[in-house]
């Protein structure tokens, strides 16, 4: 299937599932609970692997995808679907979802209707991922395409620096504060809530606070 076949297929909430210490906190009744409900996952979920299969998946990196070169890609597991963020060749039976066609993803203002808007240029390419290498707001834009209203957040700490990953890991950063920007914005254009236990973007009045017993009752 291509992209362009789930927009709009959707509704209703969905949660967003980091890969983050806090995930450990979760109980045997609320993974029994998030297992009825709508999922979308990524990066190194396999470490979680034990506990639901989540309804979407997407990888967005070089570093994910040679780690998942090695596991075999038929090992990320998905009930519904599974994105791969435009490197080649995509595998088998998952669904490419396109980067905008330069660097400009990293400004703010770039494409048409906002961060989480119709980014659409022609009907082949459906969206460009807007996501400040975080991979969160990937499954965010990507679900919000599908159709999705609201997006509870769950085990997305986020680094203290406020990028996603920090410079001591090896890797580069953006310019300061960048990742809030881009949360900040997510957080106008449409219902995004943090369920996270301590999560920075609460802490930092980027995103509202929501207990999770609160989300997966609504």
């Amino acid at each position: 299937m291509e992209l362009n076949d789930y927009k709009q297929q959707y509704s209703g909430p969905i949660f967003i599932c980091g890969n983050g210490a806090s995930m450990n906190l979760l109980t045997a009744k609320q993974k029994t609970a998030l297992k009825a409900r709508s999922t979308f996952a990524g990066s190194r979920w396999f470490i979680w692997e034990e506990g639901w299969t989540p309804d979407f998946y997407i990888l967005t990196e070089r570093k994910q995808t040679n780690e998942w070169l090695q596991r075999g890609f038929n090992k990320a597991q998905a009930k519904v679907a599974r994105f791969f963020v435009d490197w080649h060749p995509t595998p088998n039976d998952w669904v490419t979802v396109p980067r905008p066609p330069s660097n400009a993803h990293d400004v703010l203002n770039y494409g048409m209707g906002g961060l989480l808007g119709s980014c659409e240029q022609n009907a082949d390419l459906g969206i460009h991922l807007h996501y400040g290498k975080d991979t969160p707001l990937a499954m965010i834009q990507v679900a919000r395409y599908m159709g999705f209203g609201t997006f509870y957040l769950l085990g997305c700490e986020t680094t203290r620096s406020g990028h996603s990953y920090d410079a001591n890991e090896g890797r580069p950063m953006h310019a300061d504060g960048i990742m809030d920007a881009y949360y900040e914005r997510a957080a106008k254009e449409c219902s995004v809530y943090d369920c996270t236990p301590g999560g920075r973007l609460t802490q930092q009045a980027i995103l509202k606070a929501v207990e999770l017993e609160d989300a997966l009752a609504g």
